[in-house]
């Protein structure tokens, strides 16, 4: 019987090798220093909750959220120079239990920014990344909301958890040549690896060779996709033989 893969994509681009970045934060030795935000009773740095292909990492910021909180409650930073003639964006890796909005606050000493994007993975690791608003200065402060206005549109459940947690916030140089660089050429798939939830490798195929669903039994599994332009691609997909 042929399979039939439903998929739930959370696409993550990986930058040229020679893209500008800056490490905010980690929960190992850089931007620690983390303080309250909102109703947030205190910030934490605990053990990965998901080692996985996405963020394998030992440590990672948390909060514990309420559903009735402040809709910014999160986390700050501050003591930052992020230089905005060298970076134009910001990426976080964010673990939650939902779906839902995220929110980053960026202060450059004068005025506040704010800029969002999607959590679509619940259960799983997800690269969420912010453009940093044109006009502003070098930011010096940066607060993550990680579960941004998301009490109404989308509670967690009861008996759901309410801790959710942030790493690798990582300042970046986007592509600035005025030509999109996949379109020079055609992209093609040149490996694909198979990972179990828990950030196993199961399945390691090159370019024209087929994944062994049959091997597996019938799970949820994290597909990375690695193209001939740098692109990685991460798909959570349901397979393997019944």
């Amino acid at each position: 019987m042929k399979k039939l893969f439903l998929i739930s994509i959370a696409i993550f681009c990986f930058h040229a090798a020679n893209a500008q970045t800056l490490v905010i934060s980690n929960g190992e030795n850089t931007g620690t220093g983390w303080w309250t935000a909102g109703s947030a009773g205190s910030v934490d740095i605990w053990d990965n909750p998901s080692k996985d292909a996405v963020n394998s990492t030992d440590k990672s910021m948390t909060v514990w959220i309420n559903n009735g909180d402040a809709s910014y409650t999160g986390a700050g930073l501050s003591g930052l120079n992020i230089e905005v003639n060298t970076y134009d964006a910001i990426s976080v890796m964010v673990f939650k239990r939902i779906t839902g909005t995220v929110r980053l606050e960026l202060q450059d000493g004068t005025q506040s920014y704010f800029v969002t994007a999607n959590y679509t993975t619940p259960g799983l690791w997800q690269k969420l990344t912010f453009a940093i608003p044109a006009g502003t200065g070098n930011i010096t402060t940066l607060l993550v909301a990680p579960h941004f206005e998301d009490y109404t549109l989308n509670p967690i459940p009861d008996g759901e958890s309410h801790r959710i947690w942030w790493d690798e916030v990582v300042a970046y140089k986007q592509a600035t040549s005025g030509i999109n660089a996949e379109s020079a050429f055609v992209a093609e798939i040149v490996s694909t690896q198979v990972y179990s939830l828990t950030g196993d490798l199961l399945q390691n195929v090159s370019k024209g060779e087929a994944i062994h669903w049959n091997a597996l039994p019938k799970g949820v599994y994290l597909g990375k996709k690695v193209q001939n332009n740098g692109r990685t691609t991460y798909e959570k997909v349901f397979g393997g033989k019944n």
